[in-house]
């Protein structure tokens, strides 16, 4: 697909992976729109762009998620691309998780892109062609420790986008799923502990095979592979070797749980906690 003209409906678009790919789509000649909840934000990446179209956005209100959608619409004439990137990021430990966190974790990540992606697919028909790029998450595979909410929803996405690109295999809607590993980002976790570093579960005194996998990589990085995979749409992308081969590594139990064991122990002793809460 030719970027130049392109409309590109981009989710989570006001910091981290979806900032930088809605500015490198608008710098390639596509015409993009951004949704995410912060307006300033979106407004400050705006200024820096040719054709751009904010669209402030709650996705955990399916309401808005199919707004966001018809306004593209309404406003580029057409939609060709929708990357579901926005996420609700929230760390919790496993046996304090509450039921709203895990509701509002798939309320954002699963039913919102859900909901969008059904009221694009209506649009794309219509124009004869569409591209939905689902970005996931290989964590759910290994288990990261205190992220139980976002795990368990990407493990969902996962699961969603499968089943997705199955039944529109022969139709002229086409379905990726993009896996973007560790990338270094500003985007701000949700936390009962207080502010939490990105890095809060690496520890750089850990085992080699451990800092292997947590090389992290830039939301530039992501950018540019997006724009390749709106060019050459594919089944399902890697954001490196590394993360491809993490993704295998965690079929095999014993080198998964090291891993994620490392992680917990990384996790407790940045923040000190213990395994287990002390409230009954």
């Amino acid at each position: 697909m030719n970027i130049e003209g392109a409309v590109i409906l981009i989710t989570g678009a006001s910091s981290g992976i979806g900032k930088a790919a809605a500015l490198a789509f608008d710098r390639a000649g596509a015409r993009v729109a951004m949704a995410a909840r912060r307006r300033e934000k979106l407004e400050e990446n705006a200024a820096r762009m040719k054709h751009p179209l904010v669209l402030p956005t709650d996705l955990s209100d399916e309401q808005q998620a199919v707004a966001m959608v018809d306004r593209t619409v309404e406003h580029f004439g057409k939609i060709d691309v929708l990357i579901n990137n926005g996420a609700a990021i929230i760390v919790s430990r496993a046996d304090e998780v509450k039921s709203e966190d895990l509701l509002r974790s798939f309320k954002t990540n699963v039913v919102g892109p859900v909901a969008a992606t059904n009221r694009a697919v209506l649009h794309m028909r219509k124009q004869g062609y569409g591209h939905i790029i689902n970005v996931g998450s290989p964590g759910f595979m290994i288990g990261v420790p205190l992220y139980t909410p976002y795990v368990c929803s990407k493990a969902a996405v996962c699961g969603w986008t499968r089943t997705i690109q199955a039944e529109w295999a022969d139709t002229e809607i086409k379905v990726s799923e993009y896996f973007p590993g560790y990338i270094k980002t500003d985007s701000p976790a949700e936390s009962g502990f207080g502010p939490i570093a990105q890095d809060a579960i690496i520890d750089p005194d850990q085992n080699f095979i451990t800092r292997f996998f947590t090389r992290p990589k830039t939301p530039e990085d992501v950018a540019r592979q997006l724009i390749r995979l709106v060019e050459k749409p594919k089944t399902l992308v890697y954001s490196s070797t590394l993360t491809s081969f993490g993704s295998w590594v965690a079929n095999i139990p014993g080198k998964r749980l090291g891993i994620a064991r490392n992680m917990a122990a990384a996790a407790r002793k940045r923040l000190g906690l213990p395994v287990f809460s002390d409230r009954p």
